[in-house]
C-alpha cells in the first residue's frame, strides 16, 4: 500500500511540475512575442521604425546608382510615418489577419513629380523611368518586410493561439486536481502537502533555469540574422527578454519551493516535538 501511495505522489509531483513550467511557459509567451501590442512597443523602444526608413533610404540609393540618375529624384518620396503605418499594417496582417496590401501609390507618385520637375523624362527614356519607379515600389515593400506570406503567417499564428489556449486551460486544471489529490493523499496534513509542492516547485524552477542556460551557452543568439539587421537586433532583443523573463520565472519558483520546504521542515519538527511530549506525559 505505502508503495503504491508512493508510486501515485510520485505521479501526481510529475504533473504538477509539467503544468506549473507550462502554465509558466505559455503566460511569458502569451506577454510578449504572442502579443502584437508588445512587438510594436519593442519596435517604438528600439528605434526600429527609424532603421527600416534608413534602410529604406540605402536602397533608394542604390538604384540611384545603377541607373545613373540624380540623387534629386529620390527627395521626399517616402516619410518616416509611411514607414511606421506600413510596418503597423503588416503586423495587423499577421497578428490579426487583416489582410491589408501595402499601397505604393503615394511613392510612385511622388517619385513621378520628381522626375517631371527635373525634366529628365523624353520619348526614349520614358519606359525606362517607369520600370524605375515599378523597381523603386518594389523595393520599398521588400524592404518592409512586406510578403504575400503574412496571411499564411496569420493563420498559423491564429492556429496556434487556439492551441495554447486550450493546453493552458488543460494545465489548470491537471494543477488544481493534483493540488486536490496531493492534500487527499496526505490525509489534509499541510506540512506532508507544502513537501510535494515544494519538490514541484523545485523541479520548475530547476528545468526553468537548466534550459535557459544551456540556450544561452549552446545558440549564439546576439549572432542571429534573419531579413535584415534591423529585424535581427529586434529579434535577439526580444529572444533575450524571454529567456530573461523565464529565469526571473524560474527564480522565483526556486524560492516558493525553499519557503515550503523550510516551513515543512519546520512544522515537521513541532510535529515530532509534541509526540515525543506526549510520550513523556503517557510515562
Amino acid at each position: 500500500m505505502k508503495v503504491a501511495k508512493k508510486i501515485i505522489k510520485f505521479i501526481l509531483i510529475f504533473f504538477l511540475t509539467v503544468s506549473i513550467i507550462l502554465i509558466g511557459i505559455i503566460k511569458i509567451l502569451s506577454a510578449t512575442i504572442l502579443d502584437k501590442e508588445y512587438v510594436k512597443t519593442k519596435f517604438e523602444d528600439n528605434n526600429f521604425y527609424e532603421e527600416i526608413y534608413q534602410l529604406v533610404e540605402t536602397n533608394f540609393q542604390h538604384y540611384i546608382d545603377q541607373s545613373g540618375l540624380k540623387e534629386d529624384i529620390l527627395d521626399d518620396i517616402c516619410s518616416k510615418e509611411k514607414v511606421k503605418q506600413d510596418i503597423e499594417i503588416i503586423l495587423a496582417n499577421i497578428y490579426d489577419g487583416t489582410n491589408q496590401e501595402i499601397d505604393t501609390t503615394s511613392i510612385s507618385e511622388n517619385l513621378d513629380k520628381n522626375i517631371e520637375k527635373l525634366g529628365i523624362r523624353n520619348n526614349e527614356n520614358a519606359g525606362a523611368i517607369q520600370q524605375y519607379i515599378m523597381y523603386i515600389c518594389q523595393e520599398y515593400t521588400s524592404t518592409i518586410m512586406h510578403t504575400s506570406y503574412e496571411n499564411s503567417i496569420n493563420k498559423l499564428y491564429t492556429s496556434s493561439i487556439n492551441r495554447i489556449e486550450k493546453l493552458n486551460k488543460v494545465c489548470i486544471i491537471v494543477l488544481i486536481i493534483d493540488i486536490v489529490l496531493i492534500i487527499f493523499i496526505n490525509n489534509k496534513k499541510i506540512f506532508k502537502n507544502l513537501h510535494e509542492i515544494g519538490i514541484a516547485l523545485f523541479s520548475s524552477a530547476t528545468f526553468n533555469l537548466i534550459i535557459c542556460q544551456i540556450i544561452t551557452s549552446k545558440v549564439d543568439i546576439k549572432g542571429i540574422k534573419i531579413l535584415n539587421d534591423a529585424f535581427s537586433n529586434i529579434l535577439v532583443i526580444i529572444i533575450q527578454e524571454i529567456i530573461n523573463k523565464i529565469v526571473s520565472l524560474g527564480v522565483v519558483l526556486l524560492i516558493s519551493a525553499i519557503i515550503c520546504i523550510v516551513i515543512n521542515a519546520i512544522l515537521v519538527s513541532i510535529d515530532v516535538a509534541k509526540d515525543e511530549r506526549k510520550i513523556k506525559w503517557k510515562k
